[in-house]
């Protein structure tokens, strides 16, 4: 239902590079934007990096083929279409007026393909939730830092009578610089100056965030930062104890737990922010995000970096990670006019590099494949001179660029010469001798150049991140791993690799349960039928049999399950799994 990779919008001004989430309401995309940068030297073009969300209203559209564009299959879907995305465009231009640090920045919104398009800032991090689910619970410094910049972000959202609506960790992304920006205004209200609601969103909540009176529409006609300071609080709560707090509908019949019982470590001044800011009568609670900052013992600014470098693509939410984030020293002010000069200097001699560069890659190009065919040539000759009786063809290494392949003749018994293999010959050891000598030949080899494995590492690593982009992570774990053979220090290349193993591990998860229909829970388990048998068992969270699926019916016994085998007996298996009872005519 996306539009297809390198589709072009506003006539060639966008470009979609790929889908990175999808949810109810729409589909972002990575993109890249056509632009010119002028100065005094000229006007230059580029390209900068840019997220783009589509508007689309999945249980009420689809996409048209033929044109892309989308289509409504009925009347009362139309109205809603149409009334939910004058919303989303109201609210886009709301948001492309606030410009704050810790804000994300909407650049542009426009209709095409008879829906809506945000265009946003594009940042390079990850989010919290991500960060949390990585390294555990953070310190409590690093909470304190992540929380008075996002409260900040409230506070100037707050001013303009606007409510976020659903603050929580993986809609705070965390950049390069170690800053927090909030993302994703996509329910968001704004109110008129005397309070009263202007703008009607979707119902969304997030369960463990969403306060109780975001439960109804009542609880949301008037403005009141209140919910967005709860979410605030139930955010710091989760990154101090790896916990979603329970819902704050439950919270009558489930107490909520004191972070400090999960977390000891956490302050006292900390833990009754936490807990005021998340008291379910609104009233209860600060009253604004200064007065909730003003109660914190926040430190001193941080100028550490964030050290996760991640590819992301997290479809159970519409949030954005993108690409890897490098280490660098924190970012100094500059005079704007000198970061201008700057900058174009920059751009002339990236550009003077670049040409130069290009030069010397084709021009040692050149040279390195004339003397590989020589030697080839070389190679070949000896080796129809020196195959005789007695002398053993050996493959060793292959090589990556080579440009002519090494052919031996079939002579003596000698075939099966890999093409893209480098040769030598060795004598056949004397009786008694462990002997293996070295031709000559190896010397006169051309080895590839710094140039060419660059190339080929640069290769492989855009053909991996392409497969990312396509959820092919098996394939693209073969890219990296061919390329982690030519750089075997490269940290990035060992993280993708972790994620890529972990997604095709969760593929692997998902084909086997496919497997099976799920009847029931057990234990830690589940009760299964195999789909391609119609025999019953029970498997793990994983898709692995632990009771064999080798039963034509389940029932309840008394300690336990007891599986009916095909010669009417009866098997009773306890909740861990263990088989108690075996080859019985009665059960109890």
């Amino acid at each position: 239902m996306n539009l297809p990779n390198g589709y072009i919008l506003q006539q060639g001004k966008y470009k979609l590079m790929q889908v990175v989430g999808q949810g109810g309401f729409g589909i972002t995309y990575s993109g890249v934007w056509f632009t010119e940068v002028k100065g005094p030297l000229g006007t230059l073009k580029t390209e900068v990096p840019v997220c783009i969300k589509e508007y689309f209203f999945k249980d009420y559209c689809f996409r048209d083929q033929e044109s892309n564009a989308i289509k409504v299959h009925s009347e009362t879907g139309k109205l809603l279409f149409e009334k939910f995305k004058e919303k989303l465009i109201k609210e886009a231009k709301i948001l492309s007026d606030v410009s704050h640090p810790y804000v994300v920045k909407v650049l542009e919104v426009f209709e095409e393909n008879n829906t809506a398009y945000i265009v946003m800032e594009y940042i390079s991090g990850c989010s919290l939730k991500y960060m949390l689910e990585k390294n555990g619970r953070l310190p409590e410094n690093k909470i304190l830092k992540y929380t008075r910049q996002i409260g900040e972000a409230l506070r100037f959202v707050h001013e303009k009578n606007i409510l976020h609506l659903d603050i929580k960790p993986s809609n705070i992304l965390i950049n390069q610089n170690d800053d927090a920006k909030l993302i994703d205004f996509g329910v968001s209200k704004r109110y008129d100056i005397e309070s009263q609601e202007t703008s009607t969103t979707i119902l969304t909540l997030s369960k463990g965030f969403a306060s109780i009176e975001q439960y109804d529409d009542e609880g949301m006609r008037n403005f009141s930062p209140c919910p967005d300071i709860y979410s605030l609080g139930a955010t710091m709560y989760y990154l101090a104890t790896g916990k979603i707090p329970t819902e704050s509908i439950l919270r009558a019949a489930r107490p909520l737990i004191k972070p400090s019982e999960i977390n000891p470590e956490i302050s006292s001044k900390t833990e009754i922010a936490i807990l005021k800011a998340m008291e379910i009568i609104p009233d209860n609670r600060f009253q604004s995000a200064q007065e909730m900052l003003d109660s914190l013992d926040i430190p001193k600014e941080e100028y550490s970096m964030n050290s996760l470098r991640e590819i992301l693509i997290n479809k159970d939410e519409e949030t954005i990670l993108f690409n890897k984030i490098p280490l660098e020293k924190p970012i100094l002010k500059v005079d704007a006019k000198k970061k201008k000069r700057t900058i174009l200097a920059g751009l002339l001699i990236v550009s003077s590099l670049s040409i130069i560069s290009a030069v010397v890659f084709f021009a040692q190009k050149n040279i390195a494949q004339e003397n590989h065919t020589a030697n080839l040539d070389q190679i070949e000759n000896e080796i129809e001179n020196q195959s005789q009786p007695g002398t053993i063809i050996e493959e060793i290494a292959p090589l990556e660029n080579q440009t002519k392949p090494a052919v031996a003749k079939r002579e003596n018994g000698i075939q099966g010469i890999n093409p893209t293999s480098e040769i030598k010959v060795s004598p056949i050891p004397e009786k008694g001798k462990n002997l293996m000598a070295e031709s000559s030949l190896n010397e006169n080899l051309v080895k590839p150049s710094l140039v060419e494995i660059e190339e080929n590492y640069l290769t492989l690593i855009a053909s991996g991140k392409k497969k990312m982009g396509t959820f092919d992570y098996s394939g693209a774990k073969n890219d990296f791993t061919k390329a982690k053979a030519l750089k075997p220090e490269d940290d990035e290349l060992r993280e993708l690799l972790i994620f890529c193993e972990e997604k095709e591990e969760e593929q692997q998860i998902a084909k086997r349960m496919g497997l099976y229909e799920e009847k029931m829970s057990f234990g830690f388990y589940k009760i299964v039928r195999k789909k391609e048998t119609g025999k019953y068992g029970a498997i793990d969270d994983k898709g692995k049999e632990k009771i064999p699926c080798k039963y034509i019916g389940v029932g309840i016994a008394e300690n336990g399950r007891v599986f009916v085998r095909e010669d009417d007996l009866f098997d009773i298996y306890n909740s861990n799994g263990e088989l108690i009872g075996e080859g019985l005519t009665t059960y109890y």
